[in-house]
């Protein structure tokens, strides 16, 4: 158990939401196929899986079919140093009852030469296999790998996935999939940070003769086929114990360089802003809170129960500058339901 002591954090970005936003890419450049008859479920939908929404679970009725399942992205960009996604998380599955397993692969020529990516670690509820990542339990899984630098070979990325033996055990329900790039932050806040769980769906009344009462219109997130973060190896019925409100967390970062902290150059000749630093992949690549994003409370940590916070920006951080090339800043995170 972690207690959620914040250490180092690691924050993990999704890129194709961000792409979506600023209308580099639409709905036409998502795609969902099969190496045969299987298909999405009459109420599921092929951008459901990237709506950032882990309780908004699509089916894909695969039981039973021993299909090949591509779920592809066109990102339309085609030079390696823009936009190199290092990481997939899938938020709300139920691979391990279904009997699947999944693969990442990249290509850019829309995968007549398909390239894995490299260095491949299994972070959360994962194990590598010949390439293929084997969740070992239901609830929701990380991974990160390397991009192939030089091959110009990033713009097409898709999820393929392949039954874990002869055929699939259930419908595969998959909840979000992020694909995009992680940022370490350069060393822990300060240790003053306020932390708060707040019940922003709780509404009191009080009566003309001084009784209170109360009424909760939720008190916490809704499932990702388990409860958040939860894994486990059945479906269990969701714990109605488990925690409720809001967290939100403020934290405050001092003596940051100014290469951590921005991009060398705002405003790029491509239109693209490239960096690997604050700003860019915390900022920028939010849109200021616009999208919610994951939040590791120490990068070196990896229980996936209780490290980890789904969660969006909730202030415009201010930057002072302290010294010569050394900023502070603080940060806001609201949990995401």
């Amino acid at each position: 158990m972690s207690y959620q002591r914040i250490g180092t954090p690691k924050i993990y970005v999704d890129n194709l939401n961000w792409l979506f936003a600023l209308g580099k890419i639409d709905d036409t450049d998502f795609s969902f196929s099969s190496s045969g008859s299987v298909d999405l479920s009459t109420n599921s939908d092929k951008m459901g899986m990237f709506d950032m929404k882990p309780s908004n679970l699509q089916q894909i009725n695969c039981n039973t079919a021993n299909d090949t399942l591509f779920i592809t992205v066109d990102t339309h960009i085609t030079t390696d140093s823009q936009v190199d996604n290092n990481f997939v998380a899938i938020l709300g599955h139920n691979f391990l009852e279904a009997g699947a397993k999944f693969q990442i692969e990249q290509s850019d020529n829309n995968f007549s030469n398909t390239f894995d990516v490299g260095n491949q670690t299994a972070v959360v509820n994962s194990t590598v296999s010949s390439g293929f990542h084997v969740p070992a339990n239901n609830g929701w899984s990380l991974v990160t790998f390397t991009d192939r630098t030089g091959d110009n070979d990033n713009r097409y990325w898709r999820v393929r996935i392949e039954p874990s033996s002869a055929v699939y055990s259930a419908n595969l329900q998959i909840g979000a999939i992020l694909m995009g790039e992680t940022i370490s932050l350069p060393h822990s806040p300060d240790l003053q940070i306020n932390r708060q769980f707040i019940f922003d769906g709780l509404t009191k009344q009080t009566s003309v003769g001084g009784q209170t009462y109360a009424n909760a219109q939720y008190l916490s997130g809704a499932d990702w086929f388990l409860d958040p973060f939860n894994l486990s190896s059945t479906r269990t019925t969701p714990d109605a114990l488990r925690k409720t409100g809001r967290q939100s967390w403020d934290m405050k970062f001092s003596y940051l360089a100014d290469t951590d902290t921005f991009p060398e150059t705002l405003y790029s000749a491509d239109g693209i802003i490239q960096g690997n630093d604050f700003y860019t992949n915390l900022i920028a690549k939010t849109h200021g809170g616009m999208l919610p994003f994951l939040f590791q409370y120490d990068g070196t940590l990896t229980d996936g129960q209780d490290s980890f916070l789904w969660c969006r920006l909730n202030n415009e951080p201010q930057f002072q500058q302290v010294a010569n090339r050394v900023w502070n800043t603080n940060i806001n995170l609201i949990e995401e339901f």
